[in-house]
This record gives C-alpha cells, structure tokens and sequence, in this order.
C-alpha cells in the first residue's frame, strides 16, 4: 500500500539526477485529487500486463517490495524497495526539446533491516530524462542503477547499490496476481477515496545480501503491491497500520487499517493455491496492544489479529529496534514475526506516528 499509497506527502523538486533534491515541497497529496487527475473508484478493475506500467492521468502510484529473507547460517533480514511516481499535471505528456520536464518526479526507496539493525537509502528523478521510468514489456522498474525487472521466462530480479548496503536478488513469482478490495478497486473509507491495488503475494527469493562488507547468501520469500491513485486519504484520516503475512501453512494475508474519526479496516486472505477472499471490518479484528518508545515517537510494535472464519488468532511482532525511514515526512517499515494459531512472518508499515 504500500508503502504510498505509500509516503508521497512529499514531491521532491529535482536538480535532475543524483540522490538529492533542490527542495522539498509538502504537498497533501494523498488528501487532495487536483483537477484533471483521474481518480480510483468503484466499478474499476485491473488489466494485466498493462496496469504493471504507468497511469499519467493519475496522481500518485507506486511499485512496492518487501521481502523477509535467510541467511545459511541463520542470518535474519528485511529488505524493501519502492519507486514511487508523482505527477505534478495530468499526462500524457508532449516531449520537450530539452528532454526535461516537471510533470512528473520519480522516487525510490531502498532499505535493508536487521534484529536491532535498520539502513535507508534514497533516490530521486526528474520526468522526461529517461534516469527513472518503467516498461511494462518487458517489465523494468528504474531509477539510476536500482532496478526491477522481468526477464523472458517471466522472473523478476532486483539490484540496489547504496553507500553501506546492496542486494541482487532473483525472484519468482509462486501464485498469480490477486486483486484487493472490488475486483482492484481498494477502499480506503466509507465516504470514498480509494486506489487501485494489486498484489503479487509470493515471490520466491534467492541471491544476495552485502553489509558491512559481508557477502551473505540469502533465500526466502516476499511480497509485491502495485498501486495507483489521485487521492488516497480523507481530510480527518492521520495515517495507516499496513500488514503482509505469510503463514506456515501456505496462506498470505495483507491488512490494514487507516486510522482517522471512523478508522477503517480491510485486507485479502490469499489460500495456498492462490485463490483470494476480500475481508472487511466484520470478518477479522486488529488491535495494537504493546508500544515501543522510538527516535520519532511511540509506535505500536506487537498486533493482535483474529479472523475466526479462517481460524487464525495471531500475535504479530516487530523485531527489535528502530526501522524508521528518516526523511521530513517518516514512516515505519520492518519486518514482524507472527506466532499463535499459526506461525510466519511478513512486514509491517505504519504511518503518522512520527512527532
């Protein structure tokens, strides 16, 4: 939702490449839909391989990876890496002489987690220079050297260098796309506002970890979310509490709660052979009932999740430590571990906490 729905409050107004920007300009952009920019609703749906590339008519989207991953010798991490494009007017674009152009800027966020452990890397784009973009055939998501893309026989891999980490990874996609909410049109209220979600729940995942000059070989699996949108939250929403499990016994579930006057409540039960079931507010319960004391503020750190039509009474769990990505507008992103009815492990995202 990923993460956007992900932390779009901020358009970053480019130099034109590198890792910084000029300035940073707060926008409400997850709170406003612009004139001239589409907006997700009711009656939508999802196409495939098309809806993998950009939407210019739309404000805000995002291509969306976490990963919770082995090392031989038992090793822990969390991986993450999201690009994010904004449009700043609503495409298509005409191409300029120059090849620059501010209608649209390009994001992307890499971090690599540890227990007690937690390192951030960032990107940036200008439109219309061809240093950020994404194709849909084959599939390549970029900004500079970090990229995710497809090859012929339909697997991904992803490669991010950064000043104290990187990773090359191969991954495969085990269960075909579910679309959340109404046929991918994903609810964000009860009085509108919404994007069109998708997600790939599991992606085998195998290659390689480099920290702290340390080579690790590493394996395990992840979740992928595609995103898009013009206007996300309502005026009175503060923030959202995002979940991606998958569970032992082959099942993955993704939840979230938006948090506002009336907060809000949906998710997908994905069954291991890859058929989905919408959940709404009725069907399942989640709750935080510990809190951790952080360098941004108080968070909620251990869930409690129950869905008794599928049996699951769960307690999720942060690992140890700080998995804030720093930056004017902050936001948690880390790995949890679940236990209880079943166990597993997955990612947690949290915005709006930070003071």
């Amino acid at each position: 939702m990923n993460s956007a729905s992900r932390i779009v409050l901020l358009v970053f107004l480019l130099s034109g490449c590198g890792e910084s920007a000029d300035r940073e300009v707060s926008l409400g952009a997850l709170r406003e839909s612009p004139a001239g920019f589409t907006q997700a609703a009711p009656g939508m749906t999802v196409s495939l391989p098309e809806d993998m590339g950009p939407h210019r008519d739309y404000r805000l989207e995002w291509w969306y990876l976490t990963a919770n991953l082995h090392g031989a010798d038992g090793e822990r991490f969390g991986v993450q890496w999201t690009l994010f494009r904004i449009g700043l007017r609503p495409g298509p674009y005409q191409e300029k002489e120059s090849g620059w152009r501010r209608d649209e800027i390009w994001l992307a966020h890499a971090a690599l987690s540890r227990p007690n452990d937690h390192r951030f890397a960032a990107r940036s784009a200008r439109g219309g220079t061809g240093q950020a973009g994404v194709t849909v055939q084959p599939f390549r998501a970029w900004i500079d050297h970090w990229q995710l893309e497809s090859n012929h026989s339909g697997n991904w891999s992803l490669a991010v260098d950064s000043e104290d980490f990187a990773y090359r990874l191969h991954l495969k996609p085990r269960l075909p796309p579910v679309l959340n909410g109404d046929r991918g049109f994903s609810a964000k209220s009860t009085g509108g506002g919404g994007s069109m979600y998708f997600s790939y729940p599991l992606l085998a995942i195998d290659g390689e970890v480099i920290t702290d000059g340390q080579r690790f070989q590493v394996a395990g699996q992840g979740w992928f979310d595609r995103e898009w949108s013009s206007q996300y939250l309502q005026p009175d929403q503060q923030g959202w509490d995002w979940l991606a499990l998958h569970l032992q016994d082959g099942r993955h579930l993704m939840l979230f709660r938006i948090r506002g006057d009336e907060p809000y409540f949906t998710g997908t039960l994905v069954a291991a052979d890859g058929s989905a079931r919408t959940l709404g507010a009725d069907d399942f319960s989640l709750q935080p009932s510990e809190y951790r004391d952080s360098r941004f503020g108080r968070v909620p750190v251990v869930w409690q999740m129950q869905l008794p039509a599928a049996g699951l009474d769960l307690e999720i769990r942060s690992w140890p430590g700080d998995y804030w990505n720093p930056g004017q507008l902050r936001y948690w992103e880390g790995p949890v571990s679940v236990s209880g009815s079943h166990s597993g492990e997955g990612y947690l995202e949290m915005t709006g906490y930070a003071d």
